[in-house]
């Protein structure tokens, strides 16, 4: 158990909002020239399985790129699970939030590693990135609820986990408010943007609120930054109101990952430094292409 001391905090925070910062971001790590990029494509909200590397048009600031298409199984994942052990947690969440954990682990591959990271109003890492699940599982059995809510900071630390040779993945779950984080939104947008982690959040909501005769869910301020967060990693956000339903989107991102399309392009006829933007659609295929918005190449 490795708790962020309140200096490491401070230290990253200071990294993050440095005029200096801006200079040199975090790095979307590709090797030399080779960019990875990972498309999940759906009909229907299901997985559309069996498509080629012709089936895809990759723009990298708008110029065509030449694809590769890579098996997922070739390309292990390093999934972060960062959950929020705030005292609002305490009881029936935590439970739920123990279960739908290790129905995650139990759809990843054996290749597949994982670390754990609990936070409230400060973070722990409970498990190093590992390819044995038990000691993951070990570390949900742990976990117990108290303090305030560093959900910025926890996601900060979470992609500082990240390992070049694994494709990462953040697994991120709050049930409230940002309330204690040194980060702000525009650090961890930035921060996220700029490295190559695939960000999926799950946000636990009240039951809805029935008006005019409907009912409407509740949503929490942080909901919008939080999803917007998602999205521009290539991932998203998922509500949950109810066990089972958290249970259900733990499940579906572990799914996603096992249906996932890895493609691998060298850019050719873009300038190399700066931020690239990336565009995907299918081609002689029906359905819905969704990958990150882009990549950082520093100089």
């Amino acid at each position: 158990m490795k708790p962020w001391a309140l200096g490491t905090v401070l230290a990253l925070t200071l990294a993050a909002t440095s005029p200096g910062w801006a200079q040199a971001p975090p790095v979307f790590r590709a090797q030399v020239e080779e960019v990875y990029v990972d498309v999940f494509v759906t009909r229907s909200g299901q997985p559309v399985p069996g498509l080629r590397a012709a089936n895809f048009e990759l723009r990298d600031n708008r110029v065509v790129q030449t694809l590769e298409l890579l098996s997922a199984e070739s390309h292990p994942i390093l999934a972060v699970l960062v959950f929020d052990i705030s005292s609002s947690m305490d009881g029936g969440r935590l439970a739920a939030l123990r279960t739908a954990g290790e129905a995650f682990l139990g759809g990843l591959r054996p290749a597949d590693r994982a670390a754990m990271v609990a936070f409230s109003d400060q973070i722990t890492l409970l498990a190093e990135p590992t390819a044995d699940k038990a000691i993951v599982r070990g570390a949900l059995a742990s976990l117990r609820a108290r303090g305030a809510t560093s959900v910025y900071d926890a996601l900060f630390a979470a992609i500082t986990l990240s390992d070049p040779s694994l494709r990462p993945l953040v697994v991120l779950f709050t049930d409230g408010e940002d309330n204690t984080s040194w980060l702000g939104e525009r650090q961890i947008r930035a921060m996220v943007e700029r490295s190559n982690a695939l960000v999926h959040v799950v946000g636990w909501r009240p039951p809805p609120d029935r008006q005019n005769g409907r009912l409407v869910p509740v949503i929490s301020a942080s909901e919008p930054v939080l999803r917007e967060i998602a999205e521009a990693s290539g991932g998203r956000f998922w509500g949950a109101d109810s066990p089972e339903r958290l249970q259900m989107a733990f499940t579906a991102v572990a799914d996603a990952m096992r249906h996932r399309y890895v493609l691998r392009y060298e850019a050719q006829g873009v300038k190399r430094a700066g931020w690239h933007r990336i565009e995907v659609r299918l081609k002689g295929a029906k359905g819905k292409a969704q990958t990150r918005r882009g990549y950082w190449v520093g100089r």
